[in-house]
């Protein structure tokens, strides 16, 4: 008899352990974003350049995809850009999150921000295209420019920077912060350690139910 209330006492430990685990998860376990990229860029003079630019049509890339290609304007003409290769799944380091938020802090109104997938080709900016703010420069001077896309699982997010002026927009720093998702209702993903709690609880639930079915029999 001392045996199986040992048995018994073990499973509700356990049961109980799997709850207050559980509410740990939801209280603590779960970062507000994934966060992939953080980190200061501008252009320089001795980046490349291409002619033509995006044109800024107003309208934020969101995951639903509502901004349509802006177009090419002043073909002609040469602007500096520079480009950000990122691998997003290894930078997230845990589950995938596909739907990615892309902040860029910067009172410049002679730079302009776009995204691309996998690669980045000046001859053609339409290729690749993910998305774009729509506009240069701080909302309102001080609120950071942002806009959403969508990377598929296995692809690199490739940002490029370039001056929406020619020579104008050289040296002048952006803050770019890349936050990742798991939907578009902004689920944050599961940190590692999270992972590694529930993995834990589990296991012992599984073991509370194998002591509860041998002092049974």
């Amino acid at each position: 008899m001392k045996g199986l209330a040992t048995m018994v006492s073990l499973r509700k430990f356990c049961a109980c352990s799997l709850m207050g685990m559980t509410a740990f998860f939801f209280t603590y376990g779960v970062a507000q974003a994934t966060l992939i990229f953080a980190d200061t860029i501008s252009v320089t003079a001795g980046d490349p350049t291409q002619l033509g630019r995006l044109s800024r049509n107003g309208i934020p890339q969101d995951w639903s995809g509502g901004e349509a290609f802006p177009g090419v304007i002043n073909p002609a003409t040469s602007y500096h850009y520079m480009t950000l290769d990122l691998d997003v799944a290894a930078l997230e380091n845990t589950s995938y999150g596909a739907f990615l938020q892309i902040s860029f802090d910067s009172t410049a109104a002679t730079t302009f921000l776009s995204a691309y997938l996998d690669s980045y080709d000046p001859l053609n900016l339409a290729t690749n295209w993910l998305g774009d703010a729509g506009t240069s420069g701080n909302f309102f001077g001080v609120d950071p420019l942002f806009f959403q896309v969508v990377v598929p699982s296995g692809h690199h997010l490739i940002l490029v920077l370039n001056e929406s002026a020619t020579n104008g927009g050289l040296n002048l720093p952006g803050n770019v912060l890349v936050e990742a998702f798991s939907d578009t209702n902004y689920t944050d993903l599961p940190e590692p350690r999270t992972l590694e709690l529930l993995a834990c609880g589990l296991a012992l639930l599984l073991a509370a139910r194998r002591f509860g079915r041998g002092a049974a029999t």
